[in-house]
């Protein structure tokens, strides 16, 4: 055992704490602590013998992680902050190196969290218990007092009734719904301590993301103010998530079926539940992802990543579903070092994965992956470099104050490694056409508002009403707010002008529920009629934009200016960490502009009608492992201030010019039939790649990517090797040449 333990270990005997080496001294077991350190403050000099250099955590917690020894019983535990000399870099980059070989030769992994409220999780599972049994026993529409429970039974839904209100609508409404107001505030408070444990920052760090993976026997342990407790196991919570999911779809079930007809305070509560869904699908998938994982690496041992390499996707998609942050750049990847134990030697953690230039580590680290595991693994972005031979990994734009996970989204297997440090993979070649630019899209940093500006080319123009008359167009310069209950009926108004801009010639209904599906919109509203199930049709009912004829909608004809004050937060991926605050502002050929969130505008892009981007978001595969299909990696998060184009193949990219004339030249009570055909063949390049005259031996073709999203490849001369230039938008590209086998430099 003396050869697996650490060099130092955290002693805790009567009281009095010291570090020591436990290798001499026939130490056969130890204990390990998962933990976040918090916010940097100034390091300093800590009373505890064997620490000869200043502690970076603050004194609090290193009080804390002492009360759980003593909680515990703990003799031993390995503890970073006293346990590894922060002074030295060559001592950090041998333990990182260990970091696999100490979690698992530790007896148990202990988590300690920061929390206001302390949770017993049996009691969680008691509660969800609970209102199982009386979704079983109990008709939707039935009385308690008449639907055989026990007297207990009964007690117990009444006192849960009277107990603090927790579901997200009054008391009042959930009456008037016939819905027992005790069954709701038990499922209620269940789900809101088991998302309110997951959203604690612990899992929002990168570090801890790899110490769940690697720990075994994990016990969690709550830190409030007052007091210290063991608060289950990680496995139970783990479950507690799916239960969690499972209850939320029972009780959706349980309200809708025994009832011919729908109220709309029934409605209402039933959106509730459909969102709480969402959120729990969403966790239930990062759980399973992660469970996967550790079975993998359990099953695997330290090299389990060699060979297992829809195991190594969905590690990427585990810890990039929920962006995680770090405190230094080089953690980033350092931090998960431990679970692809062996890919690098502390020397080589020195030189390669040490500062804090992040494309230089995102490139040491996919090249060391693809040499050691003989796989091309790169990333769904376009913003590739000239690495000469390595050229398929893409430069990671860098931004000083972006420092998640973000970078590790869209990671994809693109084929064999080559001598050289080409990629050999299979890909459609001989696409017919050029690429010709007809979009721009330029990322800004915005400041987290949900605005949405649309200002259609013709804006301030005049348009033909009669035979010799005209009126002008209006601009509106000028922003409006948009509040609470009309929140909803904006967004799909929006949804739909960019479904005629992006996706033109698309069934515009169905392009708005996919955009929107996606985005998860999610709003402050005063009355709980204004987002009940199904509002994306429902906010527009009775109104033009119900069924737009898309020959009479006239979009270039149009402006919007709206900021949507009560958006908080959506559920789509493209709006998390570093994302939610990027702006994109979009130029159309036309003349055209759009300014809107980046979540928005690509999540428009991934929602064209047969893209290659995939339609599901976040699914499992039948191991339990995360196939992620959104397309966050399209532009990276450090693209701010760069540009990006949207080309076509096909098509004629002066349609669109074309269409606005005819908009405005047209009596208003007309249809605009387009004269020629819409942009087809798309795909996202940088800004910087062009194709003029003098290009036109060049040979451009896709790989598919398994729904993540096909890469576009091109080449210039015959006997070249080919290089990733893009994404492409449209699944299918009309080439000459089919499949075949390429090299990728």
């Amino acid at each position: 055992m003396s050869s697996a333990l650490p060099s130092r270990l955290l002693s805790h005997t009567n009281g009095n704490f010291f570090v020591f080496d436990p290798r001499p001294n026939k130490v056969d077991h130890f204990e390990i602590l998962s933990y976040r350190w918090g916010d940097e403050g100034p390091r300093y000099d800590h009373q505890i013998a064997g620490v000869n250099w200043q502690v970076p955590v603050a004194e609090k917690k290193l009080d804390d992680i002492k009360r759980l020894m003593q909680t515990s019983g703990v003799q031993y535990m390995w503890v970073d902050c006293v346990c590894i000399n922060q002074d030295d870099e060559d001592e950090k980059a041998v333990e990182v190196a260990k970091m696999y070989q100490y979690y698992k030769n530790a007896s148990r992994c202990h988590i300690l969290l920061e929390m206001a409220e302390l949770w017993d999780p049996q009691k969680i599972v008691d509660d969800l218990k609970f209102v199982d049994h009386i979704l079983f026993h109990m008709g939707g529409a039935a009385l308690a007092t008449e639907a055989k429970l026990t007297e207990n039974m009964t007690k117990r839904l009444a006192e849960w009734a009277d107990r603090d209100w927790t579901f997200r609508l009054n008391k009042s409404m959930v009456r008037s719904a016939a819905i027992e107001l005790g069954l709701l505030n038990c499922y209620s408070t269940c789900i809101s301590h088991v998302r309110s444990l997951f959203d604690d920052l612990y899992f929002s760090r990168v570090w801890t993301f790899q110490e769940m993976l690697l720990g075994k026997n994990i016990t969690m342990w709550g830190m409030s103010q007052q007091s210290i407790a063991f608060i289950g196991e990680l496995n139970t919570w783990m479950d507690l998530a799916t239960d969690a999911t499972d209850k939320a779809d029972k009780l959706q079930t349980w309200i809708e079926q025994p009832r011919v007809v729908t109220t709309a305070a029934m409605e209402a509560v039933l959106m509730v539940i459909e969102e709480d869904k969402r959120s729990l699908d969403w966790l239930l998938t990062q759980v399973q992802g992660i469970s996967s994982a550790r079975t993998d690496i359990i099953n695997g041992g330290p090299y389990w990543w060699h060979d297992n390499h829809r195991g190594v996707s969905n590690v990427f998609s585990a810890i990039s579903m929920r962006p995680r942050t770090c405190r230094d750049t080089q953690d980033i990847f350092r931090g998960l070092l431990g679970v692809f134990s062996g890919l690098f030697t502390p020397e080589e953690i020195n030189t390669d994965m040490s500062g804090d230039d992040i494309d230089k580590l995102s490139f040491n680290f996919f090249k060391q992956l693809s040499i050691k595991t003989e796989r091309a693994w790169t990333k769904l972005a376009i913003s590739s470099g000239d690495r000469g031979s390595w050229d398929w990994i893409p430069v990671t734009a860098t931004q000083s104050n972006l420092l998640t996970t973000d970078c590790f989204a869209g990671v994809v297997n693109l084929g064999r490694l080559k001598q050289k440090g080409w990629a050999k993979t299979q890909a459609v070649t001989g696409i017919i056409g050029a690429p010709r630019k007809y979009m721009k899209i330029t990322l800004v940093q915005g400041n987290g508002e949900f605005r949405f500006v649309f200002r259609g080319c013709n804006a301030g123009k005049s348009v033909k009403t009669r035979l010799f008359s005209s009126e002008p167009i209006p601009v509106n310069d000028q922003p409006r707010e948009v509040a609470r209950d009309e929140t909803g009926r904006t967004l799909v108004q929006c949804a739909t002008l960019l479904g005629s801009i992006i996706d033109p010639g698309s069934d515009l209904v169905e392009y708005r529920s996919r955009l929107l599906r996606k985005l998860q919109p999610i709003w402050h509203v005063s009355d709980p009629n204004a987002k009940l199930p199904g509002w994306i049709d429902r906010n527009v009912s009775g109104t033009p934009w119900e069924n737009p004829h898309p020959l009479l909608l006239r979009t270039h004809n149009r402006s919007m200016n709206y900021r949507m004050v009560d958006v908080f937060r959506c559920g789509s991926r493209l709006h998390k960490g570093s994302t939610e605050k990027i702006t994109c502002e979009v130029r159309i050929n036309c003349g055209c502009t759009i300014i809107a969130p980046f979540s928005l505008i690509f999540e428009a892009l991934t929602a064209v009608e047969g893209s290659s981007l995939g339609g599901k978001i976040g699914v499992l595969d039948e191991d339990d492992r995360i196939i992620l299909n959104d397309g966050l990696g399209l532009v990276q998060a450090g693209d701010v201030g760069k540009s990006f184009n949207l080309v076509a193949f096909g098509g004629d990219i002066d349609s669109h010019k074309s269409y606005a004339t005819a908009c405005r030249t047209t009596k208003k009570d007309k249809q605009v039939i387009p004269k020629q055909p819409w942009p087809s063949g798309r795909a996202l390049i940088r800004e910087d790649f062009s194709h003029d005259l003098t290009d036109m031996m060049r040979d451009y073709g896709y790989v598919r990517t398994g729904g993540s999203g096909n890469l576009l490849i091109c080449r210039n001369h015959p006997m070249d090797q080919y290089k990733i230039i893009g994404v492409c938008m449209d699944e299918d590209i009309l080439n000459k040449k089919g499949e075949q086998n390429v090299n990728i430099r």
